[in-house]
């Protein structure tokens, strides 16, 4: 009897499971409660907090108390009867909710700097609007949570049409294999996800006021253009009519492919194919909408935002590519060595890039004494008072030095771009890359100037420090003795359909 009871006591007990349906019901259900929290809470503050107005006192407030509400049935529903429908729609839901967010926070941003310094009327964002934005990203959040294990189907269930289903089993498959990316992880995909952020954030810029009016025409795309050769400037400038003609139309379908593009990158199953839209657009773009960064005009800084945003896109969708087959690089250029290129025309590239920047820097109309200055003075303009003033300082304190920080500049670039080469260098090279990167972006592009209301891009600065994160030297992991590489079916089957 003894040995018994000290059998069934030694006896191991099978590891609880984490309920993963009633987690994502539940936290969906919290969130969409939240957007409608926000909704209602005050959006807008005027006469110094006197007067408070909530969301719901217009259609936007409205559309996104609905949408929390449609949010928290998903979430509901997905407790009681799990399926993948009720989480994708609440997770769906909290994208589309979230990207609306963004666009009401820019708008209200500039609404409270056009009416903060009215001393009548004192105007000041209220909490409401954060809120929102806060319960839809965890609403779309929901969809990166693990998915609950697949209930075993029914011993007495007939099989129904095997053959169809064995068809249709292999059409995904194949679909799968093609647009799917369902290994990569770690930096690989952190990489991946970044660039899916800065797609939706040019999407949300895409949706601004200004860009469905003809200003976006005149004001960002015909100066994009002008003083490239004919050969570049003709075919910018066709596309400029061409959109002139209906601005709307054509801004909402820019929108809408950014946006296809950022869900893309963001949904597993489709990087593949988000990546290589990445590359096609951001190459159309580079071309028709920003004359090629203006680098064959004599004028394009780097300070300001040469090369351009976009052709860093396309390159960082190069190089977070699903990573070769083979075993993995450590210390040997990272995410970029194990990519696409390559490790040899991976540092081609990096090479061609910062060589370009010092070529750049040191041209005749950059390097001019006072060309630094005009450019971070004009800069200034539209900007937040705070942001002004900062490029205002950096322009006094450049005066009449521009021939001398331009040589700073491109040494800068120089050592940047051969420290690559170098193990005992790569680490510093890129710190010195990511510091450039991140100084040219808030003095000389005021974060891409997207709090004037009038960004397309968050410009090349922030694109410069993803670069710089895709190049690090990967630390090789230590492997307990005896331990074997999990198989690579395994590792897809963990990281489950995200």
């Amino acid at each position: 009897m003894t040995s018994m009871t000290t059998r069934a006591a030694a006896r191991p007990r099978p590891a609880p499971q984490v309920n993963w349906r009633m987690i994502a019901g539940l936290t969906g259900a919290a969130a969409g409660a939240t957007v409608v929290a926000g909704a209602f809470l005050p959006w807008v503050e005027i006469f110094a907090g006197l007067i408070a107005i909530p969301g719901v006192h217009g259609g936007n407030g409205r559309i996104l108390a609905a949408a929390g509400i449609l949010i928290a049935v998903a979430g509901l529903d997905h407790v009681i009867r799990g399926g993948s429908r009720s989480r994708w729609l609440t997770g769906l839901a909290g994208f589309a909710a979230l990207g609306f967010s963004g666009y009401l926070l820019i708008q209200l941003a500039a609404t409270t700097r056009a009416l903060g310094g009215d001393s009548m009327v004192l105007a000041r964002g209220g909490p409401g609007l954060w809120v929102t934005a806060a319960g839809a990203l965890v609403a779309f959040g929901t969809l990166f949570l693990p998915a609950a294990p697949a209930a075993a189907p029914a011993a007495n269930r007939p099989a129904r049409l095997p053959a169809l289903r064995a068809r249709a089993e292999s059409i995904r498959l194949s679909v799968l294999a093609r647009t799917a990316d369902l290994g990569s992880g770690g930096a690989r995909r952190r990489l991946q996800i970044a660039l899916g952020l800065v797609w939706l954030l040019d999407a949300a810029l895409q949706l601004q006021p200004y860009m469905f009016g003809k200003p976006f025409v005149s004001g960002v795309l015909e100066p994009a253009a002008m003083g490239n050769p004919a050969v570049i400037a003709s075919p910018a400038m066709w596309a400029s009519r061409l959109i002139g003609h209906d601005v709307a139309a054509w801004n909402t379908a820019f929108a809408l492919i950014q946006l296809a593009i950022a869900a893309g990158l963001l949904w597993r199953p489709a990087v593949k194919a988000a990546l290589v839209a990445s590359v096609g657009w951001a190459l159309g773009l580079w071309w028709l909408g920003e004359g090629l960064g203006g680098v064959l005009t004599g004028r394009a800084s780097p300070v300001t935002g040469a090369p351009g945003a976009v052709i860093l896109y396309a390159l960082i969708a190069v190089l977070v590519w699903p990573r070769r087959s083979g075993p993995a690089m450590p210390g040997h250029g990272g995410v970029a060595a194990a990519g696409l290129l390559g490790r040899r025309w991976s540092k081609a590239a990096w090479l061609l890039l910062w060589g370009s920047l010092a070529y750049l820097i040191l041209q005749p109309a950059v390097r001019a004494p006072g060309s630094l200055h005009d450019a971070l003075t004009a800069g200034a303009a539209g900007e937040p008072g705070w942001l002004a003033a900062l490029d205002r300082g950096a322009a006094a304190a450049a005066g009449s030095h521009g021939l001398v920080i331009s040589i700073a500049l491109a040494a800068v670039f120089v050592l940047v771009a051969a420290g690559i080469f170098f193990p005992a260098t790569a680490r510093p090279a890129l710190v010195l890359a990511g510091l450039a990167g991140l100084a040219c972006w808030v003095v000389g592009q005021d974060f891409g100037g997207v709090l004037t209301g009038r960004a397309t891009d968050p410009s090349s600065g922030l694109l410069l420090i993803l670069l710089a994160a895709a190049y690090w030297p990967l630390r090789r992991q230590a492997s307990p003795p005896g331990s074997r590489p999990a198989p690579v079916a395994a590792g897809r089957q963990r990281a489950g359909a995200w």
